[in-house]
């Protein structure tokens, strides 16, 4: 320790320096070694991995060959018929001239077991010396080339069935792999290569020993020595070939390493006396620039130092030359750009980007601390309900203008308020604090009529259509998450009851996370393809008035709870739709629907069944493949499937309904419009749509014999209908008077629990038979006999 006290620091600087210079070059040396190393075995491995290319390629060609004539002489008609009448002269000419044209080692004709009937190479017996199993995994593998030995001779075969229209034998075609063949590969390849089965080597372009493993052990025990390393002298790759024979056949692909090894050892030699070089040079320059870079790296350090502690402004003055100036002119400017993104980063992440307003994690943070004892607070949330048409119809810049406006809006409140932000999408908040003198509600309508002013964005005059959730703190909480999900159940609350303010209610939450645990019970069910049961479909019959007697029914589904309460189906869809579920949950159905249907069509029911579907499931690609796929998988045809859409999901997303519609009506469904009446479309829109027919809804229906407005809306509705080609469905049918009236409309289907309530589908065929052999009978049945539903 003494001794190092008294070198100078100069001194230590240049020894510090030397060894550091040393160090960093060794190991720069074993880093360009060590890469270099990594890049030559990937470059060698390309090598490798590239003759295997080729060898399958080559491989590959002869097997395409093989293919393409096998299938030539399997189409012959004339060979077809000469192996039909066994005639032996006629099959092995056939089989000699095709064998000829490729130069075929191999060509043979066997019948359905494998036996050989005929054969071109009169000195081999594929049943003897191929073994039974080997031709069986030909003939399990048609058109596929496999690799065979017989005796010491490598084959390359393919089996293909000659049908009449069935298949009544095989032709078994090959070509041998031969010394000339494995020369041509290392010709092509650039490597050595042996093929061998088992122990057996079988080629080779190196030499060819009795046994292939004594042979691989000679090339791992080939070693090369370099100082105390004792290193590989070749690189070897397994390739397996497809094999019909119990011992498949493989290729080993040998590469040497010498002129790799060689490489390396001159890199290694020229690196090291550069090294050396350098490192005395830098080590004897350390020393001149070592008294000019002590101090001023120490004030640096410093710096460093403090700007490590958040102190970006601390100023040292430092003199040391132009380039010690300027380190410290970039060290300063750093801090002050580091400080600059340290508050930018700070402010985005509590702050919506789009309007500058906090984000939801601060206006959490502010209701936390300011949420008291003492104080009384209202809490909205405020959704733009014309959000998406603004969006859609004057685009992303005009509605991201309106929610500048409206944050801006919330920034200039003359209310006392507490906070405003942006939750999500088109969705706000405010805290405001309640004023004694006037009551919650005067404060909010106050609130909305300031935000609900038309405003002018790019020469347009809009005006936002707003709904508000409220809840008052503390009466409908004292915890911010609690306030803040209230605040959000009002506000969903008052979106989907299209009110324009929604107080909280005591038990909403609670019913809020019994939709949310409903949602998750449904969602568990659909993944366990239907649960228990607890998913299961009804079927109501619809029958035609025009005297045909054959039946289409409606597939309903329905949800039986475990302790045996059902869930409306109005509910569980909706719940569905929340959940992004009602793609699944629509596929389940179209599955269960779809193998009733086979089962009805297997006991001679061919009864038909109409499947409804959302906006969702058009909208989703390959939506129509599917729905051929079933088809195709459970053998139904698509004219006994309807499907069945409304007019609010067609107006949904018009252009890809309407595309998806298009399509399934080629494929040959039929295509129907459910709830006809209620909805939205025009008779222009009407006319272009790709229906077969429409489905008045069940509020015309129900009382058509008591409304005589029901009756001229009716009656027009199917004269329109008929004019445009479409058939008419009237569901809701009650009573007999309403039916006649039907008749007397010309109205081409009903149903209705009149005709009957929806039943199992076991019970479809007994109702269809009761209902043709005792019709006013069983029009008064109540349908409880049949009906699993709730």
């Amino acid at each position: 320790m003494d001794i190092l006290r008294r070198i100078k620091l100069r001194n230590k600087i240049f020894l510090l320096c030397a060894v550091l210079v040393l160090v960093t070059t060794v190991l720069i040396q074993a880093s360009s070694w060590w890469t270099s190393n990594r890049f030559n075995q990937k470059q060698l491995q390309q090598q490798i991995d590239n003759a295997e290319a080729v060898l399958k390629q080559y491989l590959s060609a002869q097997e395409s060959l093989l293919v393409t004539t096998a299938k030539v002489l399997a189409a012959d008609f004339g060979f077809i018929r000469a192996v039909a009448t066994s005639e032996s002269q006629t099959i092995q000419s056939a089989l000699e001239n095709h064998g000829n044209r490729i130069s075929a080692d191999v060509m043979a004709l066997t019948d359905m077991s494998g036996k050989v009937l005929s054969s071109t190479t009169d000195d081999l017996s594929l049943e003897t010396e191929l073994g039974a199993s080997s031709v069986q995994k030909l003939i399990a593998n048609p058109a596929k080339a496999m690799f065979v030995t017989l005796g010491s001779r490598i084959y390359q075969l393919i089996l293909i069935p000659v049908k009449a229209p069935h298949t009544i034998a095989y032709t078994i075609m090959g070509f041998e792999i031969a010394q000339h063949n494995v020369s041509d590969l290392k010709t092509l390849t650039g490597l050595d290569i042996s093929f061998f089965q088992s122990d057996k080597h079988l080629l080779s372009t190196t030499i060819r020993s009795q046994s292939f493993d004594e042979f691989r052990s000679a090339l791992n025990q080939q070693r090369t020595d370099w100082f105390f390393i004792n290193r590989p002298a070749y690189l070897t790759q397994d390739v397996a070939l497809d094999s019909a024979t119990e011992q498949p056949v493989s290729v080993l692909l040998i590469s040497s390493l010498a002129p790799l090894y060689k490489q390396y050892d001159d890199i290694l030699l020229n690196n090291s006396s550069l090294a050396l070089i350098v490192a005395l040079m830098a080590s004897f320059l350390s020393v001149f620039f070592a008294r000019s870079l002590t101090i001023p790296l120490h004030k640096l350090a410093k710096i460093a130092d403090a700007y490590a502690k958040g102190h970006y402004l601390k100023n040292v003055e430092i003199y040391g030359g132009e380039e010690v100036s300027n380190l410290q002119r970039a060290f300063r400017d750093m801090g002050q750009e580091i400080r600059q993104r340290e508050d930018e980063i700070s402010y985005q992440a509590k702050h919506d980007i789009r309007t500058g307003l906090p984000n939801l994690q601060t206006i959490r943070a502010i209701l936390t601390e300011h949420l008291n004892p003492g104080v009384r607070v209202i809490l909205i949330a405020i959704n733009i309900h014309n959000f998406r048409q603004i969006n859609d119809r004057l685009g992303s810049d005009i509605a991201d203008a309106c929610l500048r406006t409206l944050a801006n809006r919330l920034r200039g409140m003359k209310l006392d308020m507490l906070c405003s932000g942006r939750l999500e999408g088109a969705e706000f908040f405010s805290a405001i604090y309640a004023d004694e003198t006037r009551s919650p509600m005067l404060i909010v309508d106050e609130y909305l009529s300031e935000l609900e002013n038309a405003f002018t964005v790019a020469d347009l005059r809009i005006k936002l259509d707003i709904s508000a959730g409220v809840t008052l703190y503390p009466e409908n909480g004292i915890h911010a998450d609690t306030m803040l999900r209230r605040t959000s159940i009002a506000l969903d609350a008052a979106r989907k009851e299209k009110q324009r303010i929604h107080c909280y209610e005591d038990g909403e939450d609670e019913m809020h996370m019994q939709r949310l645990a409903m949602m998750e019970s449904l969602r568990k069910i659909i993944l366990s393809d239907g649960g228990d049961g607890e998913l299961f479909m009804v079927y109501q019959p619809k029958v035609h008035l025009d005297g045909y007697e054959d039946i289409r029914t409606e597939a309903l589904i329905r949800w039986r709870r475990e302790n045996n309460s059902f869930v409306s189906p109005e509910l569980f869809v909706n719940l569905a739709e929340e959940a992004s579920l009602i793609v699944d949950l629509t596929r389940w159905v179209f599955e269960t629907v779809f193998k009733q249907l086979k089962q009805w069509h297997s006991e001679g029911n061919m009864f038909g069944a109409a499947i409804n579907v959302s906006a969702q499931d058009l909208a989703q690609p390959g939506f129509e493949e599917f729905a051929m796929e079933c088809c195709q998988r459970y053998g139904v045809a698509p004219k006994y499937v309807t499907i069945e859409i409304t007019e609010r999901d067609i107006m949904h997303d018009e252009a890809t309904v309407v595309m998806a519609l298009r399509s399934l009506k080629q494929f040959g469904f039929t295509i129907a419009i459910d709830d006809y009446g209620i909805g939205q479309s025009s008779l222009a829109k009407l006319k272009g749509l790709p229906v077969d027919e429409i489905k008045l809804d069940k509020s015309f229906i129900m009382h058509l014999n008591q409304s005589p407005k029901d009756q001229l809306i009716v009656r027009s509705t199917i004269e329109m209908a008929h004019g445009l080609g479409f058939d008419v469905v009237a569901e809701g049918v009650e009573n007999s008077e309403s039916l006649d009236l039907l008749k007397q409309f010309q109205c081409n289907q009903v149903q209705g629990y009149y005709i009957s309530k929806p039943i199992a589908a076991d019970a479809v065929a007994e109702w269809r038979k009761n209902y043709v052999e005792e019709p006013s009978q069983m029009r008064t049945i109540t349908g409880s006999q049949y009906s699993k539903r709730s």
